[in-house]
């Protein structure tokens, strides 16, 4: 490749800050073309971004500028949009990274100093050094940024609800303790309604029977064991002011659960995601709105080249740390999107009870002993290597296909283990055998008598 060729592309690292951001022009040999500039974060800024874009690729002789953006929380949208909108699409590709890679490949060249000129340089050369890991913006990545925002916004109603239902729970075992039973985990709508009217156990005592028929979801049971409850309530306070908190709360909670039942129902019914929900749902444990969620955070399967790559974006393989003879063992990395997480860890929760193939797996991993916690994390992993494939596959949940997977593996596995001896050729000893009379530590010696008795050594 000459000089000529090389200099025919030219990268723009962008780092975003809350009002501005600064900017920084490389080629692809990772010279700089440009002195780091600062713009605004508002309309003359981003303006005066397309004339320099223009005039910098007549100076330099640019075929192309590569504008890459560090993800930000959401300050990097303006700039991203704009760009992509406004921007000559023939000369301008735009993407926004992880800053965690980054991070690490920043840190990987050994730099120290690190002000925000350098950032920007940095992001523009991460770009260069791991194409592989760009994905260039779309239209369709423009509706899905938009559908991951509703997303976010129904999860903050969502825990702004539980934690009014929080402090209801407390405020309710003063005023009407007998009914706590029914707030264990999500307050019926019937109850609030009821605690909206009568909040204490001494509102409930002044009530009427045929009032209490006229609040929707209470029949002549429900009414009478609420007045039955209030009779024999060991609450006997009066204040007024802990009547209108708890009344506040109730009516709170049920705006915000009327709110985010509509917004979920927008959500579910989005067209662009209809193909993949459909395959999604058909996995015992996983609804609707899961899949929705799991569709915004994946966007396309394909940006994923093996379900390995899938694993670490999300953060739910498995993290090993040895050093020597010491064993930390296994734990979830927890890198990457911990909205994906949540979502696989509600689903695994839910495919324990509906789903017999992954109840089977968990059956057998508490029966070894495995903690909660650990099991939880080895499910939320093998369901996504799960939704991975069938994503990719475009086919059904199949869990006979699963466990024909497994048959395989084990049988791989059984094979591997009859060829393995003492200098296995892929093991770590291929070049010794290991010898217990070398001044090794008990762990180590422990480690190779186990190795040396065990089943194809």
């Amino acid at each position: 490749m000459t000089k000529n060729e090389i200099m025919k592309e030219g990268y723009l690292g962008i780092d975003v800050s809350k009002g501005y951001a600064d900017f920084a022009l490389i080629s692809s040999n990772k010279k700089n073309l440009e002195e780091v500039f600062q713009l605004d974060d508002n309309q003359y800024g981003h303006v005066k971004l397309l004339e320099l874009i223009s005039k910098f690729r007549k100076k330099h002789d640019l075929k192309v500028i590569n504008a890459v953006l560090e993800s930000t929380g959401g300050y990097e949208n303006n700039w991203l949009s704009y760009l992509k909108n406004e921007g000559p699409w023939e000369a301008l590709h735009v993407a926004r990274v992880n800053p965690l890679g980054v991070k690490h490949d920043s840190h990987a060249s050994m730099e120290r100093t690190i002000t925000d000129a350098t950032s920007a340089r940095r992001i523009a050369i991460y770009a260069i050094n791991h194409p592989e890991k760009i994905n260039w913006e779309s239209s369709a990545s423009d509706k899905m940024s938009a559908l991951r925002s509703l997303y976010k916004y129904i999860q903050t109603k969502v825990k702004q609800k539980v934690q009014l239902q929080n402090q209801l729970e407390k405020l309710v075992y003063s005023a009407f303790p007998e009914l706590l039973n029914f707030m264990y985990e999500q307050p019926p709508k019937w109850l609030l309604s009821v605690l909206q009217e009568y909040p204490t156990a001494k509102a409930m005592r002044e009530a009427k029977f045929e009032d209490l028929l006229k609040i929707k979801g209470i029949g002549q049971e429900k009414a009478k064991m609420l007045l039955n409850k209030a009779e024999q309530s060991i609450s006997w306070t009066k204040e007024d002011s802990l009547r209108l908190i708890i009344s506040g709360y109730a009516s709170d909670i049920l705006q915000l659960t009327q709110q985010v039942e509509k917004l979920k129902n927008t959500l579910e019914k989005e067209k662009e995601l209809t193909a993949e929900i459909d395959l999604l749902i058909s996995f015992p444990g996983i609804g609707k709105y899961s899949a929705v969620g799991l569709m915004i955070e994946i966007e396309n399967i394909d940006r994923f080249k093996n379900v390995k790559k899938i694993a670490s974006f999300f953060g739910v393989h498995p993290k090993l740390k040895q050093s020597g003879d010491k064993m930390a063992g296994f734990r979830m990395s927890k890198q990457g999107s911990p909205e994906v997480r949540g979502i696989l860890y509600m689903v695994a929760k839910s495919a324990i009870v509906y789903n017999p193939h992954i109840r089977l797996i968990y059956d057998k991993l508490r029966e070894k002993g495995m903690g909660y916690n650990q099991t939880m994390g080895v499910l939320m992993h093998k369901i996504l290597r799960i939704i991975y494939g069938m994503l990719k596959s475009k086919s059904f949940y199949d869990s006979g296909y699963d466990l024909t997977q497994q048959q395989r593996t084990l049988l791989y596995t059984k094979k591997q283990a009859e060829k393995t001896n003492n200098v296995d050729k892929n093991s770590k000893n291929r070049y010794q055998k290991m010898d217990n009379e070398a001044p090794i530590s008990r762990r180590q010696l422990k480690k190779r008598k186990e190795r040396l008795t065990s089943p194809g050594s």
